[in-house]
Order: C-alpha cells, then sequence, then structure tokens
C-alpha cells in the first residue's frame, strides 16, 4: 500500500494568496503569515507545519525583498529620496576632502617657508608639527 499525503483544503486557497503577492508586489507591507490564516481560516502554526505552503512563503519572501518601488502614485518614492540624498551627501564629502587637502598643502607650505628662513616649526606649531612630518 502507498501512503499518499492528502493536502489541506486550505493549501490552494493560501498559495493564491501568495501569488498574489507575486504578481503585485506593491502590497508587500501587507503580506506575512498574519494574512494569509485570516484568508484561509487556520492558525499561523497551521501554516508553519505545511513544508509545501512554508517553502513557497520563503520563496515569495525573497522576491518581495528584492522589489523596490520606482513610482508612488502618493509622492515621491522613498527609495529615490534615499537615493538623491546619497547622492548629496557622497558630493558634499567629496567637496570636503578636496577642501582638506588644499587646507593640508597650504600648512605644508607654511612649515617649508618658515624652515626656509631658519624659524623652527616645532617653536611656532607644537602640536601641528607631527602631521607636517609624516606628510
Amino acid at each position: 500500500m502507498s501512503k499518499t499525503k492528502k493536502s489541506p483544503a486550505w493549501l490552494p486557497v493560501a498559495l493564491s494568496s501568495l501569488e498574489f503577492f507575486v504578481h503585485s508586489p506593491e502590497y508587500k507591507n501587507e503580506f506575512g503569515h498574519d494574512y494569509v490564516a485570516d484568508r484561509c481560516n487556520v492558525n499561523r502554526m497551521t501554516l508553519w507545519r505545511n513544508e509545501i505552503y512554508m517553502k513557497r512563503y520563503y520563496e515569495v519572501r525573497e522576491i518581495l525583498q528584492e522589489y523596490k518601488p520606482t513610482k508612488s502614485t502618493s509622492g515621491p518614492s522613498y527609495t529615490t529620496d534615499i537615493s538623491a540624498e546619497l547622492a548629496a551627501a557622497k558630493e558634499k564629502n567629496e567637496q570636503l576632502q578636496n577642501e582638506l587637502d588644499a587646507l593640508q598643502l597650504r600648512l605644508n607650505d607654511c612649515y617649508q617657508m618658515l624652515e626656509d628662513n631658519g624659524i623652527d616649526p616645532e617653536f611656532v606649531y607644537p602640536t601641528k608639527l607631527k602631521k607636517h612630518r609624516e606628510a
């Protein structure tokens, strides 16, 4: 005798609920076991015990994690705001780094002029001399 495992009556409804999220990823904030459990009239533990459901659940979760909204109907998309903010921060960081490099060169030139005129830079700027010697 072969043992065939009969799938529960709620399984097709649960799998179709998961497929809804695959085809409509913009609703990913509603995705979860609670949504499927409410539609199937079962509890979450019942869902967790079913291997077929859990396998598909993890696949759908991976798909939804990779989804990034491109166009929002209620204003600018969250990801584009972050991208623009990140680009502005990178540009500002590069500008500040260039300014810092230019100021370090000026400081090194000042130390060199002091040494050329026979003045000990350690006497004038004792704490900054370490940076001059490293450069």
